[in-house]
């Protein structure tokens, strides 16, 4: 079933808002397609020409409790700075090349978690970061630790959300991670819409998009 068929009624699209409470509604009658429908939805917005959208459905999420594990993840736009404009074009090439980038992220109960990349990004990962040394689990890499927790967002709309905090100093996250913050709402249970926070001297400032659903693969 498409976004636009399972969006449309007789006289007119339905807007992001109604869609989404809609897969809320559906969610509670069959799980799995609600949740393959807002994954479907987060591929119609990795499209450039859909990006702007984002926004209004990330408004629509709410904090989440943490998922417990491994979730896959999609990048959807990264942007405003060149580390994460570079990183935006390594994923997206790495994907056509046969996988290779990052691959999500794995939350634990205990407010801890880490990014999970795959194998095929270990000698990229050395050239760019050479001092930084990624963990192997499971045959993929894995790194870039965090604390999450739910907070307030800092930058509107300021909704409570699941926030990820890259800056305690044992972690020794490399390159600009110590200023980001990312953030996460649920669009539906296992499905989360997430926004990359980059800090600078004025403040947080929006840097991009992605998206989380757990379990890996649905």
């Amino acid at each position: 079933m498409s976004i636009t068929a399972a969006a449309t009624s007789p006289s007119a699209p339905l807007s992001d808002q109604a869609y989404v409470e809609s897969l809320r509604t559906l969610h509670a009658k069959s799980p799995a397609k609600a949740k393959a429908l807002a994954w479907e939805l987060f591929q119609e917005l990795q499209k450039p020409s859909q990006q702007y959208r984002l926004a209004g459905v990330f408004a629509e999420g709410t904090a989440p409790e943490s998922p417990h594990g491994d979730c896959e993840g999609i990048n959807m736009n990264l942007y405003g700075n060149r580390v994460l404009r570079g990183l935006d074009y390594l994923i997206r090439l790495g994907q056509m090349l046969g996988g290779m980038g990052w691959a999500g992220k794995t939350f634990h109960a205990n407010g801890t978690g880490y990014n999970r990349l795959t194998p095929g990004t270990k000698f990229a990962a050395m050239a760019v970061m050479p001092h930084y040394k990624l963990r192997k689990i499971n045959g993929e890499l894995i790194g870039f630790d965090f604390y999450h927790c739910i907070d307030n967002s800092p930058v509107a709309p300021n909704i409570p959300v699941r926030s990820l905090n890259y800056a305690s100093p044992e972690h020794n996250n490399p390159l600009i991670l110590p200023r980001t913050r990312d953030e996460i709402v649920e669009i539906v249970p296992g499905v989360y819409l997430g926004r990359v926070l980059i800090r600078d001297n004025f403040g947080w400032n929006l840097s991009g998009y992605f998206g989380l659903r757990y379990p890996v693969g649905g």
